[in-house]
C-alpha cells in the first residue's frame, strides 16, 4: 500500500518572516519565494539536525479572497506525507510563532482516466549552452556554460534573457495578443512534457496562460547571493490521469525547477464525466 499523501494548509505570520530575513541578513533583494523557503527551513530545523522540510512542494494560495484581507498573513498550500499532528510535532518549538494555523486532509487516489482541472505556478525554463552575449554576461560567467533560459525565449531563438538580460522581445512587456498566445503555446508544450513524466498524465483540452510576469529572484550560493530573472507563469486547464502510481509520484515531485521556492505544485479539482 502506498504512503498516504496529504494536502496541507499553513497560515504564516508575515512579520515573523520579515524578522527572519533581518536575522539572516537577506537584505532587500530577497523575493517572496526565497523568504518562504528560508522560513520553512527554519521552522523544521532542530538543534541537533539541519532543516529537513517535510513538504514536497508548496504554493502561495492566491485564490482565497480572505488572503487579500490579511496583509500580515501568508497562506500556503503544500503536499506532504505527514498529516497535521505529525507536522506540528516536527516543528521546532522556538519557531512555532511563525505558524498561525496548520490543517491537512488526505489526497484521494485518482484512478487512471480521471479528469481534473488544474492550476499550477511554474517556472518554465530550459537549459542551454549557447554563448552569452557581451551585454548579458554581467556576472563574469564563462561563455558557453549551461544556464537557465525562459522556454519561450529559447523557442524564439533569443537566449539573451537568461540570468541578467532582458531581450528585445520583452520590451515593451510582452502582453500583445500575438506574443501572449505564442508564449502560451510554448508553455503548454513545456507543461505537457512535465506532466508526461513516466506516463503520469496528459493534457485534456486547451491550456490557458492565466498569469505571466518576469520576476527578479534571489538565490544564495557558496560565494554570494545573486539576483536573477526568471519567468513566473500560472497555467490552468484540464488533465487526464494516465497512470495512478506515476501521477501520485508527479504530485509529490512537482513540475519543473525551483520547486523549493514555490513553483510546480499541481492544485487539482476533479471533473465529472
Amino acid at each position: 500500500m502506498s504512503t498516504p499523501l496529504h494536502i496541507v494548509r499553513l497560515v504564516l505570520d508575515r512579520r515573523e518572516l520579515m524578522r527572519l530575513a533581518r536575522r539572516h541578513h537577506l537584505g532587500r533583494n530577497v523575493d517572496e519565494g526565497y523568504l518562504l523557503h528560508a522560513g520553512l527551513a527554519q521552522l523544521f530545523a532542530t538543534s541537533k539536525e539541519p532543516a529537513n522540510v517535510p513538504l514536497h512542494t508548496f504554493a502561495v494560495d492566491d485564490t482565497l479572497l480572505q488572503a487579500g484581507c490579511h496583509a500580515d498573513l501568508v497562506f500556503l498550500l503544500a503536499y506532504s506525507d505527514l498529516d497535521q499532528p505529525a507536522l506540528v510535532r516536527r516543528m521546532g518549538a522556538s519557531d512555532q510563532s511563525l505558524v498561525r494555523s496548520c490543517q491537512s486532509r488526505e489526497v484521494p487516489t485518482l484512478p487512471s482516466g480521471t479528469r481534473a482541472a488544474f492550476r499550477v505556478r511554474i517556472c518554465p525554463i530550459v537549459r542551454t549552452r549557447r554563448p552569452l552575449t557581451p551585454d548579458s554576461d554581467t556576472n563574469g560567467a564563462a561563455r558557453g556554460r549551461s544556464r537557465e533560459v525562459d522556454a519561450w525565449l529559447a523557442a524564439a531563438g533569443s537566449h539573451d534573457g537568461g540570468d541578467s538580460g532582458t531581450t528585445r522581445e520583452e520590451l515593451p512587456f510582452a502582453h500583445t495578443a500575438r506574443v501572449w498566445s505564442g508564449r502560451e503555446a510554448v508553455y503548454a508544450a513545456w507543461l505537457a512534457k512535465e506532466l508526461g513524466r513516466n506516463g503520469g498524465a496528459i493534457l485534456d483540452g486547451a491550456v490557458r496562460l492565466a498569469v505571466f510576469k518576469r520576476d527578479r529572484v534571489y538565490r544564495r550560493n557558496a560565494d554570494a547571493g545573486r539576483v536573477l530573472q526568471r519567468p513566473n507563469a500560472v497555467m490552468e486547464g484540464v488533465l487526464r490521469v494516465e497512470d495512478t502510481g506515476a501521477f501520485r509520484t508527479l504530485l509529490r515531485r512537482g513540475l519543473g525547477r525551483h520547486r523549493a521556492f514555490g513553483f510546480g505544485m499541481l492544485l487539482l479539482r476533479p471533473q465529472r464525466g
